[in-house]
């Protein structure tokens, strides 16, 4: 039988540290897995990742390789691709899930662990430099930044408490509004007490050096020294089949799930950035072992059910 005519116990859809956890919690309560991924990671261009005890600075790609080596131990299938329609089985038994080539996949359990793309604002060189000098969590790349030059990109959003954060981090912080014009007196006035300089003119160019930013370009021609740039612009869901399912979400897209990571359409499971928690691998990575356990015992509860009703 192959992997589109086998009915899975369970369909993992995103490959980062929330689906490949699950995986393993699943695939070892001998469950059979698919893992579905498309291979594009929020932080795959980052310099380190921070805060997972036993696993600080490694770069994630090598995070990546190392979990599916452990991920290979076991018989869970993987398979990179993208899954565009999921649909309720006709057969009245889970969900049949559909990849962009027409290929269709059967299971009883979903787990969506789909992440978040961020925004990453439209300037020259901010691409080039986004996961090396260019960051958007304190709490991921702010010990890095420590008693440098750092900026705040706040165009969209306002970046009065942000940049009061950063002053934490360092001496040195500027706020760039990027031609947005929300900062109340009152802010203004605190933000200079804490000697935190704000720039209302439009951003041009970040100027650089082997991936290291070294200033920040402004419209009027002045450039403004900086080592490091923090942006507070926002981030997309990845969303489209939590929200195709009819899963109930926040109003920024995040999928409003139990403690058991379950959402109110029963069978689906949503881990990881995804859902309503923070941002942080570990918490991904915990997140998608709780809604394994989960989907476990609902399987198991089903299993039985269906043996009673057979005697």
């Amino acid at each position: 039988m192959n992997s589109s005519e086998q009915l899975w116990d369970v369909i993992v859809i995103g490959g980062g540290p929330a689906g490949l956890s699950a995986a393993m919690v699943l695939v070892r309560s001998r469950r059979s897995v698919l893992l579905i991924d498309e291979g594009r990671q929020r932080n795959l261009r980052s310099h380190g990742l921070h805060n997972f005890i036993t696993r600080d600075g490694i770069l994630p790609p090598d995070f990546l390789h190392l979990a599916h080596q452990d991920i290979k131990q076991y018989p869970v299938t993987y398979r990179q691709g993208r899954i565009t329609a999921i649909n309720a089985s006709k057969k009245g038994i889970g969900f049949v899930l559909q990849e962009d080539d027409g290929s269709q996949f059967h299971c009883k359990r979903i787990l969506l662990a789909t992440g978040v793309t961020d925004n990453i604002p439209d300037i020259p060189g901010m691409e080039t430099l986004w996961g090396r000098s260019v960051f958007h969590c304190p709490f991921c790349d702010g010990y890095e930044c420590r008693e440098k030059k750092v900026g705040l990109f706040a165009e969209k959003h306002n970046g009065y408490g942000m940049a009061l954060a950063l002053r934490h981090l360092s001496e040195d912080v500027t706020l760039f509004t990027h031609g947005s014009h929300y900062l109340k007196p009152s802010q203004k006035t605190h933000l200079a007490k804490r000697n935190i300089r704000v720039f209302t003119k439009r951003i041009t160019k970040l100027e650089s050096s082997d991936e290291r930013l070294q200033a920040v370009l402004l419209a009027d021609g002045s450039s403004v020294p900086c080592d490091f740039l923090f942006t507070h612009h926002g981030l997309k869901v990845n969303n489209e089949l939590t929200r195709q399912l009819g899963c109930r979400c926040t109003s920024k897209g995040a999928a409003v799930t139990n403690r058991h990571q379950e959402t109110n359409v029963p069978g689906v499971y949503v881990a990881g950035d995804a859902s309503i928690d923070m941002h942080f691998v570990v918490v991904a990575a915990a997140e998608g072992v709780k809604a394994a356990v989960a989907i476990h015992n609902d399987l198991l509860q089903m299993e039985n059910k269906e043996a009673l009703e057979e005697r």
